[in-house]
């Protein structure tokens, strides 16, 4: 693709691979957009700044027309979430959807005036001291550093926090050519049915049906999220009526998924919900529903959870997803199954692309060696005399590839990539840790899913070896991070570069795992079995040092952490905590009360998972609390609230904050992974040789020219600055930085930033 070339909004157009320029208009281009896309199949743009949506005709157009002139920054946005529906419930950043005519606009409006009327619900503030020497920000545009013997500026967010005031949301839809015909009110404004008396509520979805402008459907759901409805709104009137809903099983909530795939005539469409498997048990599948015959069909069964529906070919009456595979939730493979409209006598039973390569992919099986977690992209065919193809992903855990299939056949017919042709030797000359996966026996039955990643010093033999273990939590409810997927991460730096025996944990709660034991009760058995797997895996892996075992989590993870160092088990001698929650009344209201409902029907849920009540049990000496000033996702409240709660029980720990910075730590990643590396070092006696050098991992070329292990990180302060550049990634929502030559291509990405001395991996930070 051709050099990107900035223009002021932001915005640069790509059309056949050329960069094009929009012309700056008087009303939009001077400030920076906050989303931009097509309107429909036209060539017009819709774009919105500062909270308002405007209209671009074509690309080439001089001016923009203001279709909205309601925003306010901070309070009111329309076309684009507020900061509540962008950090819980819409999975983008955006709400707005132009009709695939192009003649209408469906877009969102959220209000948060009333939230500051009540005073139920005051916004969060806090200190921005902006940057030196004229550098920018790393959270997000500074306001220039205070002047000098005055206080620093204050920024603030409104955030709701559970049983406070809500933002109001409004759905509107805009006519383009008649700017003046909004429908409102009893309209698309408002859910039908079971909400309309009610403004408790969430917008979860929405979208258009078919091909014009003449249906839309939207899906609601109520703030205590175990109800949800899907609305179907038809023109001219635009009114709407409940065509479906979901409840959540007793005992469990409900999770905001993916819009509904509708059938082109708008009479059927399918959708991921809860589904019980066995007595107890619900999993993530496939409903298909047909409105004027009220039928609804299961898809897709077994204990194994659909992630994402692909595609639905109405032609071919076929329904491409992606799932894990049963007993195997690591795995993501690629399934196709009938839908109940096919004429067809056979059963519907779901077909695994991908399972073991067999005979669907028997043909390119060599080229998937080594992979069992998959992605894919489908795009069916538009007619009865094309053919339908999709690109199938190779994502782990050997190295990366993709193919182009065919979907009558599953032939692959090009490789789009291969890094292993490059990339595999380079791989084998490593001291990459080994990774192991197997599952831990927990209570009622369930089972943990657990990762070692074994230094390369390990081996069978060494009976009498005793490494030092380091666990990731995490604990939030959904999450996973036992997988089969390509990974190099800090846990990768960590045991190879400091022999330690690296360990992740899906324990209940976890993708797959089960809802009901932590509905009501955070803090408990989601904290309760990290011990219990942490006591099995010290008894049964005689390497494992009892004496030298460390945590540590971010976020979410971060509160296991600290709930754990508090649990009085002695079974971790120390943790970090980045980020951590501490008290629930100060998160935000849409995930806390999904899990822990409003606080006054569950006062005691909340009073038992605050993490400040833990405080006086945490060991002194055994906690690295780092929180960031600017985080919005664990408001920095949460870290001065347990920092406070630690002092006055008297525990000694190490305390650092970061000005201006949010929940990734994005500007001070190398400080915070080398302060970390450094406590435990210091905790469970690591080598510490290399800690206090620069942190920065070298290029191999360099390492290889090095006589001394001790030197690894110096010098590097004298590399010219066209030689390389700092590379921002994320792995697995756990931010890390890595240095890379600037003449790398992107494959290089995953190995460039390795040792290749076959020592350790120094990708850092």
């Amino acid at each position: 693709m051709a050099g990107l070339t900035p223009c002021h909004g932001a915005l640069t157009l790509y059309h056949h691979h050329t960069p094009l320029r929009l012309h700056a208009s008087s009303k939009v281009q001077q400030t920076r957009l906050q989303h931009a896309t097509w309107l429909g199949n036209t060539t017009g743009l819709v774009m919105i700044s500062e909270n308002d949506i405007y209209l671009r005709i074509a690309p080439s157009a001089m001016e923009d027309t203001q279709l909205t002139d309601t925003g306010v920054p901070g309070i009111i946005y329309n076309g684009v979430p507020d900061w509540l529906y962008q950090e819980e419930v819409l999975p983008r950043p955006e709400a707005t959807w132009p009709s695939p005519d192009g003649t209408h606009i469906l877009f969102a409006s959220f209000n948060d005036t009333k939230v500051i009327i009540k005073l139920i619900v005051t916004a969060l503030e806090f200190p921005w001291f902006g940057t030196q020497s004229g550098q920018e920000g790393s959270a997000s545009t500074p306001l220039g550093a205070p002047r000098r013997g005055s206080f620093p500026p204050s920024r603030s967010v409104r955030y709701p926090t559970p049983g406070s005031a809500n933002p109001e949301v409004d759905l509107w839809l805009l006519e383009v050519n008649n700017t003046n015909n909004w429908t409102n009110g009893n309209g698309t404004s408002s859910p039908s049915g079971k909400f309309q008396f009610s403004r408790e509520y969430y917008l979860i979805s929405a979208g258009w049906v078919g091909g014009d402008a003449s249906q839309i459907a939207v899906v609601w759901m109520t703030r205590s999220q175990n109800l949800s409805l899907v609305s179907a709104c038809r023109a001219p009137l635009w009114e709407c009526e409940e065509t479906h809903s979901e409840r959540a099983p007793e005992g469990q909530w409900l999770d905001a998924q993916p819009h509904p795939i509708f059938a082109p005539d708008g009479d059927s469409f399918l959708l991921l919900a809860a589904v019980q498997e066995g007595d107890k048990e619900h999993f993530t599948h496939i409903k298909h529903v047909t409105l004027t015959q009220q039928r609804i069909a299961v898809l897709s069964h077994g204990r194994y959870e659909v992630s994402e529906i692909l595609a639905w070919d109405t032609k071919a009456h076929l329904v491409y997803y992606l799932g894990t595979r049963e007993r195997r939730p690591g795995q993501k493979h690629l399934y196709v199954v009938r839908d109940p409209i096919a004429d067809d006598p056979r059963r519907l039973e779901p077909l695994c692309v991908t399972c073991d390569l067999g005979e669907v992919l028997w043909s390119s099986r060599f080229y998937y060696t080594n992979c069992t977690h998959f992605g894919a992209s489908v795009s069916p065919a538009m007619t009865d005399d094309t053919q339908g193809y999709y690109v199938l992903y190779c994502e782990g855990p050997g190295l990366p590839l993709a193919g182009v299939h065919m979907m009558s056949s599953h032939k692959m017919i090009r490789v789009l990539y291969d890094t292993r042709i490059q990339r595999a030797d380079k791989l084998s000359q490593l001291a990459l840790p080994t990774r192991r996966s197997f599952e831990v026996p927990l209570p009622q039955g369930w089972k943990a899913q657990v990762q070692l990643l074994l230094p390369p010093s390990w081996r069978e033999e060494l009976r009498d070896a005793a490494f030092p273990v380091l666990v990731e939590v995490n604990g939030r409810p959904g999450s996973e991070a036992v997988t089969d997927k390509f990974r190099i991460d800090w846990g990768t730096y960590m045991s190879s570069h400091n022999d330690v025996v690296y360990v992740r944990l899906d324990v209940r709660g976890a993708r797959g795992q089960g809802k009901r034991d932590l509905f009501r009760k955070i803090g408990g058995v989601e904290v309760q079995d990290q011990l219990t797997v942490l006591r099995h895996l010290l008894k049964t892996h005689k390497y494992l040092d009892v004496t030298r075992v460390g945590v540590w989590g971010w976020g979410y993870g971060g509160y296991v952490t600290a709930m754990v160092l508090g649990s009085q088990e002695n079974v971790f001698k120390c943790g970090v905590a980045v980020n951590p929650i501490a008290d629930w009344l100060f998160y935000n209201s849409a995930f806390t009360e999904r899990v822990l409902g409003a606080p006054a029907e569950n006062y005691k849920g909340y009073v038992e998972a605050d993490l400040t009540q833990r405080a006086r049990l945490v060991p002194s000496h055994s906690l690295y609390l780092l929180h960031g000033l600017a985080d919005l996702t664990a408001p920095y409240t949460h870290g001065v609230a347990f920092a406070k709660a630690l002092s006055e029980a008297g525990v000694i720990f190490r305390y650092q904050s970061y000005a201006d910075e949010d929940h990734a730590l994005t500007g001070v990643l190398e400080h915070a992974y080398r302060s970390m590396e450094d406590f435990l070092a210091e905790c469970l006696a690591l080598d510490a040789s290399y800690i206090h050098k620069h942190p920065y991992a070298t290029r191999s070329k360099s390492l290889r020219e090095m006589s001394s292990a001790n030197n690894k990180f110096e010098n590097l302060s004298n590399r010219s600055s066209d030689s390389s550049i700092i590379f921002l990634g994320s792995f697995h929502k756990i931010p890390q930085l890595i240095i890379l030559d600037d003449n790398d291509s992107e494959d290089d990405k995953v190995t460039e930033h390795l040792d290749t001395k076959k020592q350790d991996v120094n990708i850092f930070y």
